[in-house]
């Protein structure tokens, strides 16, 4: 139940609101006080109910009486939660392209769907402040006039964004302007300017979050009675990103970043086989490794077989391949070293070192040759 005075909520069971002391009238206690009720007062909780700075539910009664609404029809209403899930939607687009068709490892995959996401997330919350002050979604995008906006809804005076101009003074009023902008949509100026990272989302997607504050353009936006739409501005958003990574893929610096991650898969895998191994998990010949010194041969026709979880493929970041090869292993004493033979079909590694392993060690190997007379081992 909301309050139809101040907007707070508040307990159907509770006799008043614990924030302004207004009596609730379907109280079985408070029954005989709505012979107390004057007109007035039902015009004034109609004014508070209908005030857009307050808090907006479907349905209020108060003293007998029932207003409603539909938050469909809000003015100042931001759909931010169903923009966000739009943007979610795209991630899960993104990150099925770069597995099947990019042909991205997992950990590349992840990182590039993390990036993407938590970028266009930003811009979207941006965004969505803007329109809750009564600006376009697509403010931000438009240089100087977006600052000019953002110091409307955060100070009430836009023009006050030349400040920044000013050497360190600007740098201390844009810190105030922060301070502010959490203020005026009825958070904390503190929270907001030390955890922007944490307030601005709960700002833009918390419909709580009513603005408060004096900008010029919030009232002509509530006059008009327009409702913005978050879901465009949060598409063009998601699609002008989306179509930003995928260009990335063709450039040098994503072959640099599948280079890399290709040393970070098969070094972690070659650490997941170094836990095994020392476990004892390893069977060569009736014996374990870590029984005996000597020199010890772990062949694999895919990676993922040597590991926990293997419906989660270990894949190239080169070319999307299943790795195949043999992990050298030397015991001395209980040192252990371990040097890398691998291939995806056609780029690898040849008897490198797995502390060594490195970008410049990558060389071109269609297939890998598994010595003869070797002690092999294999996983009980």
């Amino acid at each position: 139940m909301i309050c139809p005075r101040c907007g707070a909520e508040m307990d159907s069971k509770q006799r008043y609101c614990m924030k302004c002391g207004a009596l609730n009238y379907d109280h079985p206690d408070n029954q005989k006080m709505k012979t107390y009720i004057t007109p007035e007062e039902f015009d004034k909780a109609n004014q508070d109910y209908n005030d857009p700075k307050k808090h907006e539910v479907d349905t209020v009664e108060f003293a007998g009486r029932t207003y409603e609404t539909k938050t469909k029809n809000k003015k100042g209403f931001i759909d931010t939660k169903s923009a966000i899930l739009l943007l979610l939607l795209f991630t899960i687009i993104l990150g099925g392209l770069a597995y099947f068709w990019l042909n991205y490892s997992l950990s590349f995959l992840f990182v590039v769907c993390i990036i993407y996401f938590i970028v266009t997330f930003f811009i979207i919350v941006n965004s969505a402040i803007y329109m809750k002050g009564g600006y376009s979604g697509f403010t931000p995008l438009i240089p100087f006039y977006s600052q000019y906006a953002y110091f409307d809804i955060a100070v009430g005076n836009g023009w006050k964004f030349l400040f920044l101009l000013i050497p360190i003074f600007g740098e201390i009023y844009a810190l105030y302007a922060n301070y502010r902008l959490g203020r005026v949509f009825g958070k904390s100026g503190w929270l907001t300017l030390f955890f922007p990272f944490v307030m601005l989302p709960i700002i833009a997607i918390d419909d709580r979050a009513v603005y408060e504050g004096n900008g010029e353009k919030y009232p002509q936006f509530v006059t008009s009675g327009k409702r913005r739409n978050a879901q465009i501005p949060a598409f063009v958003y998601s699609i002008l990103f989306f179509l930003v990574f995928l260009g990335f893929a063709f450039t040098p610096t994503a072959y640099i970043c599948r280079e890399i991650f290709y040393v970070l898969d098969v070094s972690s895998f070659v650490n997941t086989v170094n836990t095994d191994v020392v476990d004892g998990i390893y069977n060569c010949d009736g014996n374990m490794i870590t029984e005996k010194d000597g020199e010890y041969y772990i062949p694999f026709s895919n990676a993922s077989d040597l590991t926990m979880y293997s419906f989660l493929p270990i894949r190239s970041s080169m070319n999307g391949g299943k790795l195949k090869g043999y992990i050298r292993v030397v015991k001395k004493k209980n040192n252990y070293q371990y040097f890398v033979t691998l291939t995806d079909g056609e780029y690898g590694f040849d008897n490198v070192d797995s502390k060594l392993l490195h970008m410049s060690e990558i060389e071109k190997m269609d297939s890998v040759q598994m010595p003869e007379y070797v002690n092999t081992c294999k996983k009980d």
